[in-house]
């Protein structure tokens, strides 16, 4: 039998999977973005007579590959199309009120999509949890800062999603109290901007961003000369910029990111330029009025727990377009652009970072001071800044190899979407499980946060981070403990005051 729900805009029919749950794909959360409306705020659905078939994926977001092998490797070869702004819901039940997931994509706000084989496993479902992966605007079209226009349209767009949820997902089965706003890399970095916005207030019961946190924020300066450079790309002035054809903006959008990502420039991009990635949020006084660790820092975050955490190696991948012959002193060359919004050089931080780290070779040296920057120290910031407010419970998955050659960013997505028994033939191999006790074990340090508890697994419960007490759960491939986080020695190494200067 079909399954039908009847939601504020009409009924949808789904599937009914293997194992009993039940699956809505592509059910629309916003108007589709048309020419006329791709630069304006997300417009309610237009209500549709009869039964809606959510049998198959939407469209994805229009997007290019960019941002090296990373990047090229979250790209989404789906078919892409301008109805794109949709759920995919997961439900073990239609009748209950059980946890739900929101689960946010990565790809550097530029590439991915919510609708990549790995989410779609139907695992939280599995375990009795509504899961929700959205589909949201990226690149020019979600972030790119034009007169006139709302600023943040990404974010916006997920936040419109969070308000259907809240009307909607009762529904199908969820319970709108028990919501948890999650994603990863670009996602996790979403998360927490949006955590910082006011008009996200009381739309979700727990966050947690996965190896991201808040960085990559623009400036309304900065995110200025983006458009400027936008514009001159695509030969018009700064209005005409909103007129030109999808395709030719999709196309610029991509040298510009493979611009900032190749030859960082702290001066052209401001604070993007330690990321490499142009198109992010910006703090515009308004929609995101202040950086997400300064308003944790005063309790002005949602007001909600968050499970936060990194992998052993989040910069393992990056460096695969490192020469082999790297030195020190050209991996200080590289990074000076990227450290420079923090008024620090690549000598200083290559020189602190050698004698912290004596036995790291020259790309040992650039995948710590890259992994930092990205991805551990503004998690471990925002984990102290939430802190002082809200329950924090941190992870750190994998091992921690020498040389910084531990788990790579991502790893851990495909276990923590693994569904015992699943056909993994559709997945990336990077992403195929092996060890499915492993799996199991992620997956349930997951699932014990969505439903309210304290963060535990393998018979491990994790302690509560802060500032004062910086433990955290370490998901090793052979279990899991409870230590200091070994990260958070670092975060010294990154005083502009630091006596160890170079």
């Amino acid at each position: 039998m079909t399954p039908v729900v009847q939601t504020e805009a009409g009924r949808v029919s789904g599937l009914i999977e293997p194992g009993g749950t039940y699956a809505f794909l592509g059910v629309p959360y916003a108007a589709p973005v048309t020419e006329a409306r791709r630069f304006e705020a997300p417009a309610p659905v237009e209500p549709w007579e009869g039964v809606r078939q959510c049998y198959r994926h939407g469209p994805v977001c229009p997007q290019l590959p960019t941002y090296g092998p990373v990047g090229t490797a979250a790209a989404s070869d789906l078919a892409q199309g301008l109805d794109f702004l949709s759920l995919n819901i997961r439900t073990p039940t239609l009748f209950g009120r059980v946890p739900v997931l929101v689960w946010i994509h990565g790809g550097g706000y530029a590439v991915g999509s919510a609708n990549e084989p790995v989410v779609q496993s139907g695992a939280f479902a599995a375990s009795g949890v509504v899961e929700v992966t959205v589909n949201y605007r990226l690149g020019a079209l979600g972030f790119l800062s034009l007169p006139g226009k709302p600023e943040n349209r990404g974010l916006l767009d997920q936040i419109a999603a969070l308000h259907w949820i809240q009307r909607n997902i009762a529904f199908f089965g969820g319970d709108p109290a028990q919501v948890t706003f999650a994603g990863r890399s670009a996602g996790g970095f979403a998360v927490a901007a949006v955590m910082a916005m006011p008009a996200a207030r009381g739309l979700f019961a727990r966050a947690m961003p996965q190896s991201g946190a808040s960085t990559g924020l623009a400036m309304p300066e900065d995110a200025a000369k983006l458009t400027r450079r936008m514009a001159a790309a695509l030969g018009t002035d700064v209005a005409g910029v909103a007129d030109v054809p999808l395709k030719a903006l999709i196309a610029a959008q991509r040298d510009l990111c493979n611009e900032s990502y190749d030859r960082h420039d702290a001066a052209r991009d401001g604070r993007a330029s330690m990321l490499g990635v142009p198109f992010v949020p910006v703090i515009d006084g308004n929609s995101l009025p202040e950086h997400p660790e300064a308003a944790a820092e005063r309790g002005e975050t949602a007001a909600v727990p968050m499970m936060i955490g990194c992998t052993t190696a989040e910069y393992l991948t990056h460096s695969t377009v490192l020469p082999a012959d790297l030195t020190y002193k050209v991996a200080a060359r590289l990074l000076d652009q990227r450290v420079r919004p923090l008024a620090l050089t690549g000598a200083q931080i290559v020189a602190r970072y050698r004698k912290a780290l004596p036995d790291h070779s020259p790309q040992g040296i650039w995948r710590a001071v890259g992994g930092d920057l990205v991805f551990q120290c503004p998690a471990i910031r925002f984990a102290r800044a939430h802190a002082r407010h809200q329950p924090v419970w941190k992870y750190l998955w994998g091992a921690l190899a020498p040389d910084e050659t531990g788990a790579a960013h991502g790893a851990e997505v495909g276990e923590v979407w693994y569904r015992p028994g699943m056909d993994q033939s559709t997945r990336p191999e990077r992403q195929r499980i092996s060890d499915q006790e492993a799996a199991s074990r992620t997956h349930q340090l997951w699932l014990s946060f969505i439903r309210g508890e304290t963060p535990a697994t393998g018979g491990v419960t994790t302690p509560a981070y802060t500032a004062r007490d910086p433990r955290l759960i370490w998901l090793r491939p052979d279990g899991a403990e409870i230590t200091r986080d070994p990260f958070e020695a670092r975060m010294a190494l990154w005083a502009v005051d630091c006596t160890a200067q170079g």
